[in-house]
């Protein structure tokens, strides 16, 4: 049986910059991000001086955006491949971080209590059992007292996404070992068991959702991101009220403490 660090090294070894310049662009123009930022201005005011940590960070790409905004930004992740992307990532894009090698279930003291914001964008679906409410803590752990973690998941109830899954998994193409997507109950039962009370949730786009059905667009992306690259400025995602209930990314925004009002 692999390891589970040997398939996240194997998988970040496989990619290049150009792809991620091509995901970089995505999320710059999605739907998700739009709706980060209005909830970091919201909270905050602005991204300045923010002390944020992505937990399971891969190459950053979220991070990267607020460090371009002037967060200060960590990444955290146990795959060596990771973060070596990601230093090489961060350099040739002119931005600084912090990059940390540390197993997100047990991380050490000097990373509790200290970030405004914590994060994760494909993450917790690859726990299991209790390690699944283990995972949502770890993020609520590494928080001061006025901060507030973000969490993006599969969501459990996206056809598009669990029909792509199985197909991939049936045909031997899927890459990225155990992952169980969440469910808007399973978060709210682990809000509940953390004592959490401000807590909420949105969604990515519904309609790109469905890119998950076009094997031709998955080939595209896959094979030209050259020309993807280089093409015009992205379309911005429209979203829509059922994107939070229906769409692929089921994101959950909570904090440690409710917030005072006035």
């Amino acid at each position: 049986m692999v390891a589970a660090h040997e398939v996240w090294d194997a998988f970040w070894e496989t990619e290049s910059f150009d792809a991620d310049l091509v995901m970089l662009q995505r999320v710059a123009n999605s739907i998700i991000w739009e709706r980060i930022g209005k909830l970091i201005e919201r909270r905050f005011g602005s991204f300045e001086g923010l002390e944020v940590l992505e937990i399971g960070s891969g190459v950053g790409i979220y991070s990267s955006l607020m460090a371009g905004r002037g967060a200060k930004v960590t990444l955290l992740d146990y795959s060596e491949a990771a973060l070596k992307r990601a230093r090489a990532y961060y350099k040739r894009r002119g931005l600084k971080a912090r990059f940390v090698k540390e197993d997100a279930l047990s991380l050490p003291s000097s990373l509790k209590g200290r970030y405004d914001v914590s994060m994760s964008y494909g993450l917790a679906e690859h726990f299991h059992k209790q390690d699944r409410m283990k995972i949502i803590k770890s993020h609520l752990d590494t928080l001061k007292e006025s901060g507030f973690t973000i969490v993006s998941v599969p969501n459990k109830i996206n056809f598009p996404y669990r029909l792509f899954k199985l197909v991939a998994e049936r045909t031997g193409m899927w890459r990225i070992g155990h992952e169980v997507p969440y469910s808007r109950s399973e978060l709210e039962r682990i809000c509940q068991h953390l004592k959490i009370q401000d807590y909420g949730f949105f969604g990515d786009s519904l309609l790109s959702s469905l890119d998950f059905l076009n094997p031709f667009s998955l080939v595209r992306k896959a094979f030209r991101p050259q020309k993807e690259k280089s093409s015009h400025r992205r379309r911005r995602e429209r979203g829509t009220f059922l994107d939070q209930y229906l769409a692929y990314a089921l994101v959950l925004h909570a904090s440690r403490t409710p917030r005072s009002e006035g």
